[in-house]
Formats: structure tokens, sequence, C-alpha cells
């Protein structure tokens, strides 16, 4: 009964150590393979690849103690492991307070196109049970504002919108010498989403160059927003990437809908 149990420990501890190193293997792996591939949080492969390489690194010297008799290299290989295992600990938690403060944790990552996030972003999503979509909804609108066609205002304005399915539109303002004419960033991106065939969306983010406060759509871009639903998140954000959370519903309360038209 006793080799029995033995035997079954034995094979546990091999199964968790091969999931250990799949786990390790993979992070570091995709760390490395999207070093370079992450314009939206370039941080992000640094804080995957560490966790893999120390993870890596404190099961070779738990291996290597454990092939060792007692003496001074294997209270070095204690010491040495204790303070891999710190470190990890310590670099996790701190990834994971980091990530908590930039990005919402209650999305459920898809395919966003991005070489880093479809492989990367999963991974570090499984790992701290996050979402990194929203941060690349928050960069794309600031890179959208970039490209604002505004020379009467000089006021730019970038928005980006999250497609069901995770595909992001972005969308500029574009003024004309005929005021009435310009058109807002908000339905730039609307009607370049619809253009390509797209009628769900569930996000949208939205920036300008106003440092000291939120600042959201306007009237009429509420409601061109409305006509695609009324469950939207809203994040309006700052040039510096802050941003504050709001919904559509709360925007535009008591909004007329198309669902009204249906009530004739």
């Amino acid at each position: 009964m006793e080799t029995t149990e033995m035997a079954a420990r034995k094979s546990f501890i091999v199964m968790i150590n091969m999931i250990a190193w799949m786990i390790l293997i993979t992070a570091t792996g995709l760390g490395v393979i999207h070093f370079h591939e992450c314009p939206v949080q370039p941080n992000l492969p640094i804080y995957v690849t560490v966790i893999g390489v120390t993870g890596l690194l404190s099961l070779l010297v738990m291996y290597l103690r454990n092939t060792l008799d007692d003496g001074l290299l294997v209270r070095f290989c204690s010491a040495f492991s204790f303070t891999l295992y710190l470190f990890i600990v310590c670099w996790f938690i701190a990834g994971t307070y980091w990530i908590y403060s930039i990005y919402p944790p209650n999305y459920v990552p898809t395919s966003t196109g991005d070489h880093c996030h479809k492989a990367l972003y999963l991974f570090a999503f499984w790992i701290n049970n996050l979402s990194f979509l929203f941060a690349e909804l928050v960069a794309k609108c600031l890179q959208a504002r970039e490209m604002a066609y505004c020379p009467y205002s000089g006021f730019p304005v970038g928005a980006a919108i999250l497609k069901t399915g995770g595909a992001i539109i972005t969308g500029c303002n574009v003024e004309n010498a005929s005021f009435g004419l310009t058109v807002c960033a908000e339905r730039t991106a609307i009607q370049r989403a619809v253009a390509k065939g797209y009628r769900r969306f569930t996000a949208i983010a939205v920036t300008c160059d106003i440092k000291d406060s939120f600042v959201g759509p306007c009237g009429a871009c509420r409601q061109v927003l409305m006509e695609f639903g009324t469950e939207w998140d809203v994040y309006l954000t700052k040039p510096d990437g802050t941003y504050r959370k709001t919904s559509l519903r709360d925007l535009l309360p008591l909004a007329f809908t198309p669902a009204h038209l249906q009530k004739n």
C-alpha cells in the first residue's frame, strides 16, 4: 500500500512539473517572440518574459539541489531558490497591481489583429485573469486624434469603437470651411464601421487635447451612437492615456432610440 501511494505521489509530482515547464516555456517564448511587437503596451512582453525565465531558473536550481549531497552548495541553492521565489511572488503581485491600475478586469479578451495581442494578451489574461483589449482601444483613440483635420478650431478629437468580436475602428474629426459640414470623430468612426459591414458594438473611447478634465461626445454624437445600441461602455480619455469609464445610457438618459419607432 505504501509503495502504491509513493508511486501515485511521484506521478502527481511529475505531472505538476510537466505542467509548470509547459507554462513557463510558453511564457518565455511568447515574451521573446513579441518583445518588439507590442506598441500598445511594450512593458507586457517584459513582464511575461521575466515570469517565464525566473520560473524556469527556479526549477533548474531546485533540480540541481535535489541531485547534490548536503553541503555548502546545497545551502547556496536553497538560498538562491528562496530568493527567486520571493522575487517571482513580488514581481507577480506588482504586475497584477500595475495591470489592474490600467485595465478593466471584467472583459473577456478576443482576437484583436495586433501581432502580439492574439497570443500574448490571452496568455497574460490567463495568468492574471485580466483583459488588455481596452488598453488598445484607448491607445487607438489617442492615435486617431493625431490624424484629425481641424484647421479652424484647432481642437483635434480621436475616437475608437470596439466591435463585438474584437475589431477596432477609429475615426477623427474632419472640419470644413462650411462649418455645418464638419463631422465629429465619433460619427466618422461609426460611418467607417458601418461601411465595413459592422452593426454591433460594445465600447468606444474618445479623447481630445484637454488635459485637466474628461470630455465626452457632443449631443449629436451621443444620439448617433444610440442608434446602434444603448449598452455602450464609453471611455473618456485624457491625452496622457488615463480614462474614466461611463456608459452611453448615463450620457444620454431618456434617449430616443429605434425601439420607439417600432411602437407606432
